[in-house]
Protein backbone atom coordinates (compact mmCIF):
# COMPACT_ATOMS: atom_id res chain seq x y z
CA UNK A 1 0.00 0.00 0.00
CA UNK A 2 2.81 2.36 0.77
CA UNK A 3 4.61 2.08 -2.06
CA UNK A 4 1.21 2.58 -4.32
CA UNK A 5 0.49 5.76 -2.74
CA UNK A 6 4.21 6.71 -3.52
CA UNK A 7 3.60 6.22 -6.74
CA UNK A 8 0.60 8.27 -6.71
CA UNK A 9 1.93 10.84 -5.04
CA UNK A 10 4.86 10.81 -7.62
CA UNK A 11 2.12 10.86 -10.44
CA UNK A 12 0.03 14.06 -9.49
CA UNK A 13 2.08 16.24 -7.84
CA UNK A 14 0.97 20.11 -7.37
CA UNK A 15 2.28 23.11 -5.15
CA UNK A 16 0.21 24.00 -2.38
CA UNK A 17 -2.47 26.80 -2.67
CA UNK A 18 -1.30 29.40 0.05
CA UNK A 19 2.28 30.19 -2.54
CA UNK A 20 2.43 32.01 -5.31
CA UNK A 21 4.43 30.86 -8.47
CA UNK A 22 3.85 31.86 -12.34
CA UNK A 23 1.58 33.87 -15.00
CA UNK A 24 1.03 35.11 -18.54
CA UNK A 25 2.41 37.73 -20.72
CA UNK A 26 1.06 41.45 -20.28
CA UNK A 27 2.53 44.53 -22.27
CA UNK A 28 6.69 45.49 -21.23
CA UNK A 29 8.20 48.40 -21.16
CA UNK A 30 11.56 48.78 -21.99
CA UNK A 31 13.95 48.82 -19.19
CA UNK A 32 15.83 52.38 -18.47
CA UNK A 33 18.37 53.27 -16.22
CA UNK A 34 17.99 55.44 -13.52
CA UNK A 35 20.40 58.40 -12.08
CA UNK A 36 22.51 56.09 -10.23
CA UNK A 37 23.10 53.29 -13.02
CA UNK A 38 20.21 51.19 -11.86
CA UNK A 39 18.51 49.29 -14.05
CA UNK A 40 14.48 49.78 -14.00
CA UNK A 41 11.30 48.53 -15.94
CA UNK A 42 9.11 46.04 -16.99
CA UNK A 43 5.67 44.32 -16.37
CA UNK A 44 6.28 41.19 -13.85
CA UNK A 45 3.85 38.36 -14.80
CA UNK A 46 3.29 36.16 -11.74
CA UNK A 47 0.87 34.02 -10.70
CA UNK A 48 -1.50 32.45 -7.48
CA UNK A 49 -3.30 29.76 -7.43
CA UNK A 50 -5.82 30.76 -5.33
CA UNK A 51 -8.27 33.88 -5.49
CA UNK A 52 -7.23 36.09 -2.37
CA UNK A 53 -11.10 37.16 -2.10
CA UNK A 54 -9.80 40.98 -1.13
CA UNK A 55 -7.05 42.88 -0.19
CA UNK A 56 -7.67 43.68 3.64
CA UNK A 57 -4.59 42.08 5.12
CA UNK A 58 -5.89 42.34 8.34
CA UNK A 59 -8.73 39.53 7.62
CA UNK A 60 -5.94 37.72 6.10
CA UNK A 61 -3.27 35.29 7.52
CA UNK A 62 -3.02 33.58 3.85
CA UNK A 63 0.46 34.07 1.77
CA UNK A 64 -1.12 35.02 -1.11
CA UNK A 65 -2.71 37.90 1.58
CA UNK A 66 1.04 38.77 3.15
CA UNK A 67 2.71 38.89 -0.51
CA UNK A 68 0.09 41.50 -1.84
CA UNK A 69 0.63 43.61 1.20
CA UNK A 70 3.87 43.84 0.78
CA UNK A 71 3.36 45.52 -2.46
CA UNK A 72 0.33 48.03 -2.00
CA UNK A 73 0.88 48.92 2.14
CA UNK A 74 3.69 49.46 4.04
CA UNK A 75 4.97 48.50 8.08
CA UNK A 76 6.36 50.75 10.65
CA UNK A 77 9.82 48.65 10.64
CA UNK A 78 10.54 45.82 7.63
CA UNK A 79 13.29 43.36 7.31
CA UNK A 80 16.54 44.40 5.75
CA UNK A 81 16.92 42.48 2.10
CA UNK A 82 16.59 38.29 3.02
CA UNK A 83 18.06 39.15 6.05
CA UNK A 84 16.24 38.81 9.96
CA UNK A 85 17.54 42.28 10.78
CA UNK A 86 15.06 45.17 11.18
CA UNK A 87 15.40 48.53 9.29
CA UNK A 88 12.57 51.42 9.29
CA UNK A 89 10.50 51.68 6.18
CA UNK A 90 7.87 54.08 7.11
CA UNK A 91 9.44 55.48 10.50
CA UNK A 92 12.64 57.92 10.22
CA UNK A 93 14.90 55.97 12.39
CA UNK A 94 14.66 53.09 14.44
CA UNK A 95 12.33 53.20 17.62
CA UNK A 96 13.45 54.42 21.06
CA UNK A 97 13.08 51.90 23.89
CA UNK A 98 12.80 52.50 27.35
CA UNK A 99 15.03 50.91 30.22
CA UNK A 100 12.61 48.92 31.62
CA UNK A 101 11.61 47.66 28.24
CA UNK A 102 7.81 48.51 28.24
CA UNK A 103 7.91 52.08 26.01
CA UNK A 104 8.66 52.52 22.53
CA UNK A 105 9.35 56.24 20.71
CA UNK A 106 8.57 56.25 17.34
CA UNK A 107 9.03 59.05 14.63
CA UNK A 108 7.50 58.93 10.88
CA UNK A 109 8.89 60.21 7.81
CA UNK A 110 7.37 63.09 6.91
CA UNK A 111 5.75 63.76 3.78
CA UNK A 112 4.77 59.96 2.79
CA UNK A 113 1.58 60.36 0.72
CA UNK A 114 -1.18 57.66 0.08
CA UNK A 115 -1.73 56.23 -3.05
CA UNK A 116 -4.37 58.94 -3.98
CA UNK A 117 -1.08 61.29 -3.54
CA UNK A 118 -2.62 64.02 -1.31
CA UNK A 119 -3.39 62.12 1.83
CA UNK A 120 -0.51 62.43 4.29
CA UNK A 121 0.50 59.41 6.42
CA UNK A 122 0.28 60.57 10.28
CA UNK A 123 0.23 59.48 13.75
CA UNK A 124 -3.47 59.14 13.85
CA UNK A 125 -3.10 56.64 10.99
CA UNK A 126 -1.08 54.48 13.36
CA UNK A 127 -3.60 54.36 16.06
CA UNK A 128 -6.16 53.77 13.68
CA UNK A 129 -5.04 50.70 12.36
CA UNK A 130 -4.25 49.07 15.68
CA UNK A 131 -7.24 49.90 16.98
CA UNK A 132 -8.90 48.22 14.28
CA UNK A 133 -6.89 44.91 13.83
CA UNK A 134 -7.99 44.67 18.35
CA UNK A 135 -11.92 45.79 17.49
CA UNK A 136 -13.79 43.40 19.28
CA UNK A 137 -16.61 43.75 16.24
CA UNK A 138 -14.09 43.97 13.99
CA UNK A 139 -12.42 40.51 11.47
CA UNK A 140 -8.88 41.75 12.61
CA UNK A 141 -7.47 38.16 12.24
CA UNK A 142 -4.12 38.82 13.49
CA UNK A 143 -4.59 40.27 17.14
CA UNK A 144 -1.84 39.17 18.77
CA UNK A 145 0.43 41.19 17.28
CA UNK A 146 -0.92 44.17 19.17
CA UNK A 147 -1.75 42.27 22.16
CA UNK A 148 0.84 43.21 23.89
CA UNK A 149 -0.41 46.67 24.27
CA UNK A 150 -1.41 48.07 27.28
CA UNK A 151 -5.16 48.45 27.59
CA UNK A 152 -5.44 45.90 24.38
CA UNK A 153 -7.18 43.49 26.42
CA UNK A 154 -9.22 45.72 27.74
CA UNK A 155 -10.16 47.39 24.48
CA UNK A 156 -10.86 43.92 22.93
CA UNK A 157 -13.31 42.90 25.73
CA UNK A 158 -15.21 46.15 25.04
CA UNK A 159 -13.87 48.32 28.48
CA UNK A 160 -12.37 50.98 26.76
CA UNK A 161 -13.33 53.12 23.95
CA UNK A 162 -9.21 52.89 23.16
CA UNK A 163 -6.21 51.84 23.91
CA UNK A 164 -4.43 53.00 26.69
CA UNK A 165 -0.56 52.38 25.51
CA UNK A 166 -1.08 54.57 22.46
CA UNK A 167 0.05 57.85 23.18
CA UNK A 168 0.34 60.93 20.53
CA UNK A 169 3.00 63.39 20.74
CA UNK A 170 2.73 65.12 17.61
CA UNK A 171 1.46 64.36 13.86
CA UNK A 172 4.85 62.28 13.44
CA UNK A 173 5.66 61.15 16.74
CA UNK A 174 3.90 58.87 19.30
CA UNK A 175 4.81 56.37 22.51
CA UNK A 176 3.40 52.81 22.03
CA UNK A 177 3.72 51.27 26.33
CA UNK A 178 3.68 47.63 26.66
CA UNK A 179 1.64 45.89 29.45
CA UNK A 180 4.84 44.21 30.13
CA UNK A 181 8.07 43.88 28.43
CA UNK A 182 8.07 41.41 25.32
CA UNK A 183 11.21 40.82 23.49
CA UNK A 184 9.66 40.41 19.96
CA UNK A 185 7.52 43.34 19.75
CA UNK A 186 9.76 45.20 17.18
CA UNK A 187 9.26 41.97 15.21
CA UNK A 188 5.26 42.07 15.33
CA UNK A 189 5.53 45.37 13.37
CA UNK A 190 6.83 44.11 10.44
CA UNK A 191 4.52 41.61 9.48
CA UNK A 192 2.57 42.40 6.64
CA UNK A 193 -0.41 42.03 8.35
CA UNK A 194 0.78 44.83 10.67
CA UNK A 195 0.56 47.31 7.27
CA UNK A 196 -0.70 51.29 8.19
CA UNK A 197 -3.67 51.85 6.45
CA UNK A 198 -5.23 55.76 6.47
CA UNK A 199 -8.00 56.37 8.76
CA UNK A 200 -9.73 59.01 6.54
CA UNK A 201 -9.16 56.57 3.35
CA UNK A 202 -10.74 53.82 5.27
CA UNK A 203 -13.78 55.16 6.67
CA UNK A 204 -14.41 56.53 3.29
CA UNK A 205 -14.52 53.67 1.70
CA UNK A 206 -16.77 51.70 3.97
CA UNK A 207 -17.52 47.93 2.88
CA UNK A 208 -15.55 48.99 -0.24
CA UNK A 209 -12.28 48.37 1.00
CA UNK A 210 -11.65 45.24 0.87
CA UNK A 211 -12.00 45.46 -2.66
CA UNK A 212 -10.46 49.13 -2.83
CA UNK A 213 -7.01 49.23 -1.13
CA UNK A 214 -5.13 52.65 -0.87
CA UNK A 215 -2.00 52.19 0.78
CA UNK A 216 1.22 53.46 0.61
CA UNK A 217 3.15 50.83 -0.95
CA UNK A 218 5.35 50.08 -3.69
CA UNK A 219 2.67 49.34 -5.94
CA UNK A 220 -0.81 50.77 -6.42
CA UNK A 221 -3.88 48.06 -7.16
CA UNK A 222 -4.82 48.86 -10.81
CA UNK A 223 -7.57 46.34 -11.82
CA UNK A 224 -9.14 43.23 -10.02
CA UNK A 225 -11.40 40.66 -12.08
CA UNK A 226 -12.02 37.96 -9.29
CA UNK A 227 -10.40 34.52 -9.85
CA UNK A 228 -9.52 35.70 -13.00
CA UNK A 229 -6.22 38.84 -12.45
CA UNK A 230 -5.09 41.18 -10.32
CA UNK A 231 -3.16 44.13 -11.98
CA UNK A 232 -0.71 46.62 -9.60
CA UNK A 233 0.95 49.46 -11.28
CA UNK A 234 3.84 51.36 -9.91
CA UNK A 235 2.65 54.13 -7.07
CA UNK A 236 3.88 57.15 -8.58
CA UNK A 237 3.93 58.66 -4.82
CA UNK A 238 6.25 56.14 -3.48
CA UNK A 239 8.48 57.83 -0.49
CA UNK A 240 11.66 56.02 -1.28
CA UNK A 241 13.45 57.55 -4.59
CA UNK A 242 13.84 55.47 -7.11
CA UNK A 243 11.69 52.42 -6.54
CA UNK A 244 9.81 50.45 -7.26
CA UNK A 245 12.08 49.20 -10.47
CA UNK A 246 9.36 47.43 -12.13
CA UNK A 247 6.68 49.63 -13.63
CA UNK A 248 3.94 47.13 -12.66
CA UNK A 249 2.94 43.01 -11.40
CA UNK A 250 0.38 41.19 -13.26
CA UNK A 251 -0.89 38.40 -11.70
CA UNK A 252 -3.14 35.65 -12.74
CA UNK A 253 -5.11 33.26 -10.95
CA UNK A 254 -4.12 30.19 -12.86
CA UNK A 255 -5.08 27.07 -10.28
CA UNK A 256 -3.43 24.61 -12.33
CA UNK A 257 0.26 24.01 -11.70
CA UNK A 258 0.37 21.50 -14.88
CA UNK A 259 -0.84 24.69 -17.18
CA UNK A 260 1.48 26.87 -15.24
CA UNK A 261 4.67 24.86 -16.17
CA UNK A 262 3.37 24.49 -19.56
CA UNK A 263 3.38 28.50 -19.84
CA UNK A 264 6.32 28.81 -17.97
CA UNK A 265 8.68 26.54 -20.38
CA UNK A 266 7.09 28.33 -23.64
CA UNK A 267 8.73 31.18 -22.13
CA UNK A 268 5.46 33.32 -21.88
CA UNK A 269 5.78 33.64 -17.99
CA UNK A 270 8.13 35.24 -15.60
CA UNK A 271 8.61 33.29 -12.36
CA UNK A 272 7.29 29.60 -11.36
CA UNK A 273 7.51 27.29 -8.36
CA UNK A 274 8.24 24.18 -9.96
CA UNK A 275 6.34 20.86 -9.44
CA UNK A 276 9.17 18.28 -7.62
CA UNK A 277 8.44 15.46 -10.21
CA UNK A 278 10.04 18.59 -12.93
CA UNK A 279 12.54 19.95 -10.63
CA UNK A 280 15.43 18.28 -11.90
CA UNK A 281 14.38 18.34 -15.36
CA UNK A 282 14.31 22.47 -15.25
CA UNK A 283 16.97 23.09 -13.27
CA UNK A 284 19.19 20.43 -15.72
CA UNK A 285 18.16 22.70 -18.60
CA UNK A 286 20.21 25.58 -17.89
CA UNK A 287 17.61 27.85 -19.45
CA UNK A 288 16.31 29.53 -16.33
CA UNK A 289 17.15 31.35 -12.87
CA UNK A 290 16.93 28.95 -9.72
CA UNK A 291 16.50 30.60 -6.62
CA UNK A 292 17.22 29.08 -3.67
CA UNK A 293 17.23 30.47 -0.07
CA UNK A 294 16.02 29.80 3.87
CA UNK A 295 12.03 29.54 5.15
CA UNK A 296 10.68 29.69 8.24
CA UNK A 297 7.95 27.39 7.90
CA UNK A 298 6.54 24.08 9.35
CA UNK A 299 3.73 21.66 7.80
CA UNK A 300 1.84 19.65 10.34
CA UNK A 301 -1.42 17.35 11.34
CA UNK A 302 -2.86 18.95 14.08
CA UNK A 303 -5.70 17.31 15.94
CA UNK A 304 -8.46 19.35 18.56
CA UNK A 305 -7.87 18.09 21.51
CA UNK A 306 -11.24 19.35 22.83
CA UNK A 307 -13.21 16.95 20.27
CA UNK A 308 -13.93 14.17 22.23
CA UNK A 309 -12.34 11.90 18.66
CA UNK A 310 -9.38 13.16 19.63
CA UNK A 311 -9.45 13.53 22.98
CA UNK A 312 -7.52 10.30 23.83
CA UNK A 313 -3.43 11.18 23.76
CA UNK A 314 -2.98 7.46 22.27
CA UNK A 315 -4.88 7.88 19.22
CA UNK A 316 -2.90 11.05 18.39
CA UNK A 317 0.15 9.07 19.29
CA UNK A 318 -1.04 6.53 16.97
CA UNK A 319 -0.98 9.14 14.29
CA UNK A 320 2.27 10.42 15.05
CA UNK A 321 4.06 7.24 14.82
CA UNK A 322 1.90 6.07 11.50
CA UNK A 323 3.23 9.02 9.43
CA UNK A 324 6.37 8.25 7.63
CA UNK A 325 7.44 11.59 6.69
CA UNK A 326 10.09 10.95 5.06
CA UNK A 327 8.36 9.26 2.13
CA UNK A 328 5.70 12.01 2.08
CA UNK A 329 8.17 14.76 1.60
CA UNK A 330 10.13 13.24 -0.34
CA UNK A 331 6.57 12.37 -2.74
CA UNK A 332 5.59 15.78 -2.38
CA UNK A 333 8.35 18.44 -2.52
CA UNK A 334 11.63 16.54 -2.69
CA UNK A 335 14.58 18.33 -2.62
CA UNK A 336 12.70 21.09 -1.33
CA UNK A 337 11.25 19.76 1.38
CA UNK A 338 13.15 18.19 5.48
CA UNK A 339 11.64 15.75 7.60
CA UNK A 340 10.52 17.91 10.74
CA UNK A 341 11.94 16.72 14.27
CA UNK A 342 9.95 19.96 15.89
CA UNK A 343 7.44 22.14 15.12
CA UNK A 344 9.65 25.60 15.95
CA UNK A 345 11.59 25.80 12.39
CA UNK A 346 15.21 25.22 12.94
CA UNK A 347 16.68 28.82 12.27
CA UNK A 348 14.92 30.25 14.54
CA UNK A 349 16.77 31.53 17.78
CA UNK A 350 16.13 29.40 21.05
CA UNK A 351 14.91 26.38 18.56
CA UNK A 352 16.27 22.67 17.63
CA UNK A 353 18.65 22.20 15.30
CA UNK A 354 17.75 20.39 12.11
CA UNK A 355 17.83 16.90 12.33
CA UNK A 356 16.67 17.20 16.03
CA UNK A 357 13.59 17.89 18.22
CA UNK A 358 11.27 15.66 20.60
CA UNK A 359 8.66 14.78 17.55
CA UNK A 360 7.93 11.07 17.00
CA UNK A 361 9.79 8.49 14.71
CA UNK A 362 8.04 6.83 11.91
CA UNK A 363 7.03 3.35 13.92
CA UNK A 364 3.58 1.71 12.41
CA UNK A 365 3.87 -1.47 14.39
CA UNK A 366 3.86 0.06 17.55
CA UNK A 367 0.77 2.65 16.07
CA UNK A 368 -0.57 -0.50 15.41
CA UNK A 369 0.11 -1.67 19.23
CA UNK A 370 -1.89 1.51 20.38
CA UNK A 371 -5.09 0.99 17.82
CA UNK A 372 -5.60 -2.00 18.58
CA UNK A 373 -5.47 -1.23 22.27
CA UNK A 374 -8.10 1.22 21.82
CA UNK A 375 -10.68 -0.96 20.35
CA UNK A 376 -13.50 0.33 18.44
CA UNK A 377 -11.99 3.95 17.73
CA UNK A 378 -14.43 4.93 14.56
CA UNK A 379 -14.45 6.97 11.84
CA UNK A 380 -11.92 10.31 12.27
CA UNK A 381 -12.87 13.39 11.11
CA UNK A 382 -10.17 16.13 9.72
CA UNK A 383 -11.12 18.69 7.35
CA UNK A 384 -9.37 20.55 4.57
CA UNK A 385 -9.23 24.23 3.53
CA UNK A 386 -11.00 24.71 0.01
CA UNK A 387 -9.71 22.66 -3.02
CA UNK A 388 -11.46 20.80 -5.37
CA UNK A 389 -10.12 17.55 -4.76
CA UNK A 390 -8.52 16.31 -1.53
CA UNK A 391 -4.75 17.22 -1.21
CA UNK A 392 -2.04 14.87 -2.20
CA UNK A 393 -1.25 15.20 1.56
CA UNK A 394 -4.43 14.36 2.92
CA UNK A 395 -4.57 11.36 0.14
CA UNK A 396 -1.21 10.25 1.51
CA UNK A 397 -2.06 10.99 5.48
CA UNK A 398 -5.21 9.09 5.03
CA UNK A 399 -3.37 5.84 3.18
CA UNK A 400 -1.01 5.80 6.03
CA UNK A 401 -3.13 5.82 8.85
CA UNK A 402 -5.32 3.21 6.80
CA UNK A 403 -2.30 1.22 7.32
CA UNK A 404 -2.44 0.70 11.18
CA UNK A 405 -6.35 0.53 11.01
CA UNK A 406 -7.29 4.35 11.50
CA UNK A 407 -9.96 5.33 9.10
CA UNK A 408 -9.72 9.22 8.24
CA UNK A 409 -12.19 10.78 6.26
CA UNK A 410 -11.06 14.43 5.10
CA UNK A 411 -13.73 16.73 4.27
CA UNK A 412 -13.48 19.57 1.98
CA UNK A 413 -14.79 23.66 3.55
CA UNK A 414 -15.01 26.55 1.92
CA UNK A 415 -12.55 28.62 2.68
CA UNK A 416 -14.74 31.27 4.92
CA UNK A 417 -15.83 28.90 6.92
CA UNK A 418 -13.07 27.64 7.48
CA UNK A 419 -11.55 30.45 9.24
CA UNK A 420 -14.28 30.90 10.73
CA UNK A 421 -14.62 27.39 12.74
CA UNK A 422 -11.06 27.59 13.21
CA UNK A 423 -11.57 30.95 15.05
CA UNK A 424 -14.08 29.51 17.25
CA UNK A 425 -12.16 25.87 17.85
CA UNK A 426 -14.63 23.86 16.00
CA UNK A 427 -11.93 21.67 13.41
CA UNK A 428 -11.79 18.42 14.16
CA UNK A 429 -8.30 17.71 12.73
CA UNK A 430 -6.55 19.25 9.54
CA UNK A 431 -3.34 19.17 7.71
CA UNK A 432 -1.82 22.65 7.29
CA UNK A 433 1.41 24.69 7.29
CA UNK A 434 2.67 27.52 9.52
CA UNK A 435 5.21 30.21 7.69
CA UNK A 436 6.38 32.39 10.58
CA UNK A 437 5.01 36.16 10.94
CA UNK A 438 8.51 36.83 13.03
CA UNK A 439 11.77 34.95 13.87
CA UNK A 440 10.15 33.69 17.65
CA UNK A 441 8.98 30.84 19.63
CA UNK A 442 6.44 32.47 20.88
CA UNK A 443 4.89 32.89 17.13
CA UNK A 444 4.11 29.46 16.83
CA UNK A 445 3.81 28.34 20.36
CA UNK A 446 2.16 30.77 21.86
CA UNK A 447 0.02 31.60 18.68
CA UNK A 448 -1.51 28.08 18.12
CA UNK A 449 -1.50 26.80 22.16
CA UNK A 450 -2.04 29.82 24.56
CA UNK A 451 -5.64 30.32 26.37
CA UNK A 452 -6.35 32.71 23.23
CA UNK A 453 -5.46 30.80 20.48
CA UNK A 454 -8.08 30.77 17.40
CA UNK A 455 -5.78 27.73 15.48
CA UNK A 456 -8.30 25.11 16.63
CA UNK A 457 -5.84 23.13 18.83
CA UNK A 458 -8.24 22.79 21.50
CA UNK A 459 -5.18 23.01 24.01
CA UNK A 460 -5.87 22.89 27.29
CA UNK A 461 -2.85 21.91 29.43
CA UNK A 462 -2.63 25.32 32.38
CA UNK A 463 0.83 24.45 33.34
CA UNK A 464 2.06 24.69 29.63
CA UNK A 465 -0.24 27.75 29.21
CA UNK A 466 1.02 29.57 31.96
CA UNK A 467 4.92 28.81 30.95
CA UNK A 468 3.46 30.33 27.78
CA UNK A 469 2.56 33.69 29.22
CA UNK A 470 5.94 33.64 31.48
CA UNK A 471 7.96 33.16 28.27
CA UNK A 472 6.81 35.62 26.13
CA UNK A 473 7.84 38.07 29.00
CA UNK A 474 10.68 36.69 29.85
CA UNK A 475 14.12 38.97 29.18
CA UNK A 476 16.93 36.75 29.78
CA UNK A 477 17.32 35.24 26.66
CA UNK A 478 18.98 31.68 27.90
CA UNK A 479 15.92 31.58 30.45
CA UNK A 480 13.41 32.09 27.84
CA UNK A 481 14.78 29.51 25.42
CA UNK A 482 14.88 26.82 28.55
CA UNK A 483 11.17 27.41 28.19
CA UNK A 484 10.34 27.39 24.80
CA UNK A 485 12.05 23.92 24.96
CA UNK A 486 9.70 22.90 27.49
CA UNK A 487 7.11 23.84 26.22
CA UNK A 488 7.13 22.51 22.91
CA UNK A 489 8.51 19.08 24.38
CA UNK A 490 5.61 18.72 26.23
CA UNK A 491 3.06 19.91 23.41
CA UNK A 492 4.75 17.52 21.25
CA UNK A 493 6.28 14.49 22.90
CA UNK A 494 3.64 13.94 25.98
CA UNK A 495 0.42 15.74 24.98
CA UNK A 496 0.80 14.65 20.52
CA UNK A 497 -0.65 17.88 19.81
CA UNK A 498 0.71 18.51 17.09
CA UNK A 499 2.60 16.43 14.58
CA UNK A 500 5.39 18.26 13.04
CA UNK A 501 5.48 16.95 9.12
CA UNK A 502 8.42 18.92 7.29
CA UNK A 503 10.09 22.25 6.13
CA UNK A 504 10.57 23.59 2.96
CA UNK A 505 12.80 26.06 1.72
CA UNK A 506 12.25 28.56 -0.63
CA UNK A 507 12.57 27.86 -4.14
CA UNK A 508 11.42 29.74 -7.52
CA UNK A 509 12.38 29.64 -10.94
CA UNK A 510 12.40 32.30 -13.07
CA UNK A 511 13.32 33.57 -16.76
CA UNK A 512 17.01 34.84 -17.31
CA UNK A 513 16.20 38.07 -17.63
CA UNK A 514 14.11 38.71 -14.55
CA UNK A 515 16.43 40.18 -11.70
CA UNK A 516 16.86 41.33 -8.03
CA UNK A 517 13.40 39.04 -6.58
CA UNK A 518 14.50 38.94 -3.04
CA UNK A 519 12.75 35.39 -1.16
CA UNK A 520 12.76 36.34 2.57
CA UNK A 521 12.57 33.63 5.18
CA UNK A 522 8.99 34.87 6.00
CA UNK A 523 8.06 33.23 2.50
CA UNK A 524 7.00 36.80 1.11
CA UNK A 525 8.76 37.74 -2.43
CA UNK A 526 9.83 41.25 -2.77
CA UNK A 527 9.46 42.53 -5.94
CA UNK A 528 10.21 46.60 -4.71
CA UNK A 529 13.65 46.03 -6.19
CA UNK A 530 13.26 43.77 -9.30
CA UNK A 531 13.40 44.56 -12.47
CA UNK A 532 13.57 42.92 -16.46
CA UNK A 533 16.42 43.20 -18.43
Amino acid sequence: MKKKVLAFLLVVLMITAVLAGCSGPKNQSTPQEGAGGEKSGGILNDYFESDPNGFDVQESTLIVSYHLARHIYSTLLRYKGDTLELEPELLAKMPEISPDGKTYTFELKKGIKFHDGTTELVADDVKFTIERMLDPKGKGMSKWLFEPILGAKAFMEGKASSIEGFKKIDDYKFQIILEKPYAPFLHNLAVPAASIYSEKLVKAAGDNWRLNPVGTGPFKLKSYVPNTEIVLEKNPYYFEEGLPRLEGIHYRIVPDATTALMEFENGTLDVCLIPVNEYQRIKDSGKYEILEGVALNTYYFIMNLSDPMWSDVRLRKAVAMAIDKEKLVEALYGPRGTVAKSFVTPGIPGAYEQGTGPAYEYNPEEAKKLVKELGNVGKLQAWQWGGERISDANVAIQAMLKEVGLDLEITIMESAAFRQARSEGKIPASYGNWWADIPDPDNYLYTFFARTNQMSSGYKNKEIQDLLEKARYEVDMEKRNELYRKIEDTIIREDVAIVPLFHLKNLLATQKNVKNIILHPTGVNIYTYAYKE
